[in-house]
């Protein structure tokens, strides 16, 4: 360190003494009138102007080199007092980190000099502590060891000098409490054929496979990847295979469990989570939204009635979805569309004759105003259905799982499209069922017991570990 700083002084002297030099050439310029010694002069001043520009370079070079050396000798004094300290604790600290900074750095890390140098990429901008010295603020107050806050403060004298690891924290917290509170969370599930178990049962029966994560800003994480968390562990009972029939018996109580972690992990949050529903083709037509939250109120109370859900169609991200960039297209086409009436970007269709339905389709992908189908009855075949709408690449449907009397059904769903633009679409789908919750509202009159939505965003889905 002390031959870098004799260095840069020698280089630093040998950029002024040209300086000089070059300052006494061009004073000679400007007194002589001699024509070839003028020439010869300006050749000089050429040559200094060529050794500066080198010098500067040299200089340059030094002061990053000096403050790489710096920097890593920092990080290696760091790396060391933080040997015996356990890696479930430093990853932790590590992803705790990442949220609230904008930058792309690896989330998958494998040691403490790969997670310093990630940290390093991220740009500080105006906040007066780094990612890096989010890091130690995080390991500072969430270890478990009782030596490590006297080691990092004993390291931050020498290399963070003003650093006060405990009101780094606070300041941390109190960015993130505000900006959980107006997060948006919510809950994957996913529900899946397994095969093995399928093909293992005596009775030839269909068995899948649930699976749930929570997301704690949608936001962030399509932005970031950060911020998930798992809801059904590896190898725990409620990941055995199950035939559907079972579903209706555990999913009471498995909804109960991911609420209450979403609500302890999201405490601060103020919004309801939205709950996404990934299906495998045969099971379109699944009432999730219905899936009863709890056994003993004296009123049946369905997901559906608080919450916003989603069904979404699970062979479009299973990678070999054919009309990926398709979709893709029509879903910023919607993007363009959301302050337009439902009515207006949905077009009415149904599945009794397929030929008639693909002619349909195919006329709203080519139509910049239309973005998804409407089905004006239920579904015969809802298999068939949402096969097609696969094929033309359309991300969003609506349709009744049931005929209501009357064919009542059709002029309701009319109605609730033209009363909304397409953004509140799924909040006006989620009000339409809170109503069923009088008792005049029947199954077989209201149409909010039986409605689905297909909301299906390519850019939000499971994380890739699913």
């Amino acid at each position: 360190m002390a031959s870098s700083n004799l260095r840069l002084e020698y280089l630093n002297s040998q950029l002024a003494d040209r300086e000089k030099k070059t300052q006494r050439v061009q004073d000679e310029i400007d007194a002589t009138t001699d024509f070839f010694a003028k020439e010869s002069l300006e050749n000089r001043l050429n040559l200094l102007f060529n050794e500066i520009s080198d010098l500067e370079e040299s200089i340059q070079q030094e002061k990053n080199d000096f403050n790489d050396r710096l920097l890593q000798r920092k990080f290696d004094n760091l790396i060391n007092k933080l040997k015996d300290i356990q890696w479930e604790e430093i990853n932790r600290a590590y992803q705790n980190t990442l949220p609230q900074w904008s930058g792309k750095v690896k989330q998958n890390v494998s040691d403490i000099q790969e997670i310093l140098s990630e940290l390093d990429k991220l740009v500080q901008g105006n906040l007066k502590y780094s990612a890096c010295d989010e890091f130690i603020a995080h390991l500072f107050n969430d270890t478990a060891s009782l030596l490590l806050p006297n080691t990092l403060t004993e390291w931050a004298k020498e290399y963070r000098q003003g650093i006060e690891w405990l009101d780094i924290y606070n300041q941390i917290q109190e960015s993130q409490d505000k900006r959980l509170e107006n997060a948006q969370p919510a809950i994957l599930i996913t529900i899946a054929r397994s095969d093995e178990a399928s093909t293992q049962s005596q009775e030839n029966e269909s068995y899948y496979q649930l699976n749930a994560w929570l997301i704690e800003d949608i936001e962030t994480y399509q932005t970031k990847k950060t911020g998930y968390h798992a809801l059904v562990a590896n190898g725990s009972i409620d990941a055995i295979p199950f035939v559907l029939e079972e579903l209706s018996g555990k999913i009471t109580d498995l909804l109960d469990r991911f609420l209450r972690e979403q609500r302890r992990i999201c405490k601060d949050c103020i919004n309801y989570a939205h709950i996404h529903v990934f299906l495998p083709l045969e099971l379109m037509n699944l009432g999730v939204d219905a899936w009863l939250l709890e056994r003993e109120s004296r009123r049946l109370k369905y997901l559906g009635h608080d919450y916003l859900v989603f069904i979404r169609c699970a062979n479009r991200y299973d990678g070999n979805y054919k009309r990926s960039p398709s979709w893709k297209n029509l879903w910023n086409r919607h993007q363009n569309l959301l302050q337009k009436l439902a009515i207006e970007v949905l077009v009415e269709g149904h599945d009794e004759d397929l030929d008639e339905l693909l002619d349909v389709l195919d006329d709203a992908v080519k139509d910049s105003n239309l973005v998804g189908l409407w089905v004006k009855d239920a579904p015969s075949d809802i298999q068939e259905l949402v096969n097609e709408l696969l094929e033309s690449g359309l991300p969003i449907a609506i349709w009744a799982r049931s005929n209501l009397d009357e064919d009542a059904h059709r002029t309701q769903l009319q109605k609730l499209l033209q009363a909304c633009c397409l953004e509140s679409l799924p909040s006006t789908i989620k009000d339409k069922r809170l109503e069923t919750r009088k008792a005049k509202n029947t199954k077989e009159n209201h149409i909010g017991h039986h409605l689905s939505l297909l909301w299906d965003d390519p850019n939000f889905y499971p994380p890739k570990s699913a």
